[in-house]
């Protein structure tokens, strides 16, 4: 799931509803049950959070064909038996929240690879290859033609490099905010050969792929207002608005035995959090082994592991199955970087020199 840009100024559009539009509490509440009978006491988004929301309505998602349901939700993607096994994933991008117009160098083309981009990497963290998409967008009617055929144009430029077919999608307009929304389907070669979060043991070592940060430190750059003046500043920026999904890596680590993993969309630290929740293990971070972006100082490391949007992997595995697939990794150039173990001592910890840290902010959650 991506990371949202920081809260700025309020939006200036119209609210699209009147009071008289909208339906009755009676209908509202047949509309929404779990408004009123999922928490002991009324809650806002904000007090509960996006994980707790998505927990509580679970029980309304069960389905009578479930039982063809792999991976349960709280998986990058949902995977489910037909023919093959199929993989599915859905993200949104809103306008104010994930991007904003008035970015120094903004780029509907761009715009429209991210999409993509944020949806594939879903994928790639399940170890899934792309086959079919479905766009949704909503757009206002003052948007010039020409930035609509720039979007599509980087929507259609992603697919095609990663042979995804756009199979059909719906346009509507909005008074509100640019609302983007892809759902791209994918396959796996046997059920038992992907990358899930939950699995993972004492003792096996923690990994990423490629360098973590710039995405976060290029957020700060544009939120600033000032434009890139250094090839390093070039890349953190090209790393928040475009983005490389990790596909090739993925399935390599699938193909090399790995089993546990997922992207880190979210941060580093929110990612470790995962691949141990349920259970009563934890994780140890060297933060002298995280693999920073090129031009990010060393003290700079919360970049990192907090709320980078850096659409990485991470996995964990015992480590000799970890060196196999690092050698896997070095034969399509993609680095992959040992940088903790799975503790048998709860909670999230970071080795920084001879201290050992804790961290008040895992990463992003929507909502908070």
């Amino acid at each position: 799931m991506p990371r949202r840009s920081s809260p700025g100024a309020a939006p200036s559009w119209p609210v699209g509803r009147t009071s008289a539009s909208r339906p009755s509490p009676a209908v509202r509440s047949r509309a929404f049950p779990f408004s009123t009978s999922l928490v002991r006491r009324p809650r806002t988004l904000a007090e509960l959070g996006e994980r707790g929301i998505l927990r509580s309505i679970g029980r309304y998602l069960d389905a009578p064909s479930a039982g063809l349901l792999v991976a349960a939700p709280g998986d990058d993607a949902a995977v489910w038996r037909g023919d093959s096994i199929v993989v599915a994933t859905t993200d949104t991008m809103v306008e104010e929240i994930d991007f904003r117009l008035e970015w120094p160098g903004f780029d509907f083309r761009k715009l429209g690879r991210r999409l993509m981009a944020i949806n594939l990497s879903d994928l790639a963290a399940m170890g899934a290859e792309p086959r079919h998409a479905l766009v949704s967008l909503s757009l206002r009617g003052t948007l010039p033609v020409a930035d609509v055929g720039r979007l599509y144009r980087g929507i259609a430029e992603q697919a095609h490099r990663y042979r995804c077919t756009v199979a059909g999608g719906d346009l509507s307009g909005t008074l509100g905010p640019l609302t983007l929304t892809a759902t791209l389907v994918g396959r796996l070669g046997s059920a038992r050969a992907m990358l899930r979060r939950a699995g993972a043991r004492p003792g096996w070592v923690i990994a990423v792929t490629g360098r973590l940060g710039a995405a976060a430190a290029g957020l700060r750059l544009l939120e600033s207002g000032a434009r890139p003046a250094s090839r390093d500043e070039r890349a953190w920026v090209a790393a928040q608005l475009d983005p490389t999904p990790r596909i090739a890596a993925g399935r390599a680590l699938v193909e090399s035995g790995i089993r546990v993993g997922g992207d880190i969309s979210d941060g580093l630290s929110r990612e470790v959090e995962r691949l141990v929740e349920g259970t009563r293990l934890g994780a140890i971070i060297d933060v002298e082994r995280l693999p920073l972006a090129r031009g990010l100082h060393s003290k700079q490391w919360l970049l990192a592991v907090t709320d980078s949007e850096d659409f990485e992997l991470i996995c964990a595995a015992p480590r000799a199955r970890m060196r196999i697939a690092q050698r896997a990794l070095e034969r399509i150039k993609v680095p992959l970087t040992v940088v903790g173990t799975i503790d048998e001592r709860s909670g999230i910890r970071f080795r920084n020199g001879p201290r050992m840290e804790r961290l008040n902010k895992a990463g992003y959650e929507h909502f908070r």
